[in-house]
């Protein structure tokens, strides 16, 4: 606000540019007047004096040939009468004063002092010093000049008065147009034009502006239609874009999918199961968490798949995926990382707890025949558990592993369909890996 107050417009620049002219040409003006005024009232003085003094020497020279004092103070006394006359004394030519009068102090300001040589046929007969006051002629020309100055001032500011209007009509006028038309806000991004028809520079500077703001709002309706036609392509490009991520996503999920999904039976394959291997059996084995792992084994699966063919085979194999699915818990991953060998991981599963889900497990395999493309094959399972926590040191995940192989081992030893603990083992059996 403050900045705004103290911010020069053109007007007031104008105003001021005229304004110290007027103080410049005042100055200059009284300056050069004050000397004028000193030389005309020296130039006066000293026509005056010399005429009065010349008209005085010219009526004494007879009185002071004559020695007549009595008509020489007579004179003088006359001459005292003028009120520009100060000072007038008469000597003699043998040097005597014959008459005088008013104050000798020829040194006091405003007087100026005249010394004439009284004359008669060519010859000088005495001399006549006369003092001449000079504040009548310096009050009548100092009249004169406060008029010459008033009347100065009274040009000047008339002229000062014209020249602001004619410059506030002709220069100012236009440019204050021109800055309200170009501060003025732009409706749908185009600006005004400037509001200017005079026939001057101005009224050139308007046109070519005119012209050149014509052309660039033509310039900037062409961009904002290419704008708007690029935002569209690029709306719709983003659009694909998207889509095609999605797409890549979706495809990247069921690729994710299919590489840790075994294609026969649909549950988690061998490459699944190590990634779990890897990271959460690892980390439960680590931090002693409680899990159990389940390894379950077809009994005589070549033997089947001789006797009934490979079609029949897989069959079975994704029978009996089915029937483990179903009986798994939620929390639990069933995984097929072998030809007919089954991985299942149970989470927060004690002993007793995998062994109740293996027993499960088996008993729907093992109580009825598998029916299988419309015949009924009966099956048996061979099953090994390990858990931890566990009386025995289990350091890594593969010899967790190792424990529930073991106790599949063990199941194949004691003639097959049965389940086998880990931590059940006879010790002369136990195996625990190094």
């Amino acid at each position: 606000m403050f900045r705004q107050l103290l911010r020069f417009g053109i007007r007031q620049k104008v105003v001021l540019i005229l304004l110290a002219t007027l103080v410049v040409g005042l100055t200059a003006s009284t300056w050069l007047a004050l000397r004028s005024q000193a030389s005309d009232i020296l130039q006066e003085t000293d026509r005056r004096g010399q005429e009065i003094s010349h008209f005085v020497a010219r009526t004494l020279a007879f009185s002071v040939i004559a020695y007549d004092y009595h008509t020489v103070e007579l004179l003088l006394k006359d001459l005292a009468a003028h009120d520009d006359v100060v000072y007038a004394k008469v000597v003699s030519p043998r040097g005597n004063t014959m008459g005088e009068f008013g104050a000798g102090n020829t040194g006091r300001a405003g007087v100026t002092t005249f010394r004439k040589d009284i004359r008669l046929n060519d010859e000088t007969v005495g001399q006549l010093y006369l003092g001449l006051s000079t504040d009548r002629i310096t009050a009548a020309i100092e009249r004169q000049k406060q008029e010459s100055i008033l009347r100065q001032l009274l040009v000047i500011f008339s002229v000062l008065a014209v020249e602001l209007v004619a410059l506030s009509y002709i220069i100012i006028r236009p440019l204050n147009l021109m800055s309200r038309a170009m501060h003025e806000p732009a409706a749908d991004g185009v600006a005004p034009n400037l509001p200017v028809t005079t026939q001057d520079e101005f009224g050139e500077i308007a046109t070519q502006f005119n012209t050149l703001h014509a052309r660039l709002n033509e310039a900037h309706e062409k961009l904002r239609s290419r704008v708007e036609h690029a935002d569209q392509a690029l709306a719709r490009a983003y659009e694909q874009l998207a889509a095609q991520a999605n797409e890549l996503k979706r495809k990247n999920v069921d690729l994710e999918l299919l590489s840790i999904t075994d294609p026969l039976t649909g549950l988690y394959n061998k490459r699944y199961f190590e990634k779990l291997m890897e990271s959460e059996i690892e980390r439960c084995v680590h931090q002693n968490q409680i899990c159990s792992i389940v390894l379950v084994d077809l009994d005589h699966f070549k033997k089947l798949n001789g006797q009934y063919g490979h079609k029949v085979g897989d069959s079975v194999l994704r029978e009996i995926a089915r029937l483990l699915a179903l009986r798994t818990r939620k929390t639990d991953v069933l995984c097929r990382f072998g030809g007919d060998e089954f991985f299942l991981l149970c989470r927060q599963a004690t002993m007793a707890n995998a062994m109740n889900v293996a027993d499960q497990l088996h008993e729907a395999i093992t109580r009825d025949p598998l029916l299988v493309d419309g015949q009924a094959i009966p099956a048996s399972l061979s099953i090994g558990i390990a858990s931890i926590p566990s009386p025995h040191a289990i350091r890594t995940a593969g010899e967790f592993f190792e424990c529930a192989d073991a106790a599949l081992r063990r199941s194949k030893q004691v003639g097959r369909n049965t389940v086998v603990h880990y931590s059940r083992m006879p010790p002369e059996n136990e195996s625990t890996p190094r």
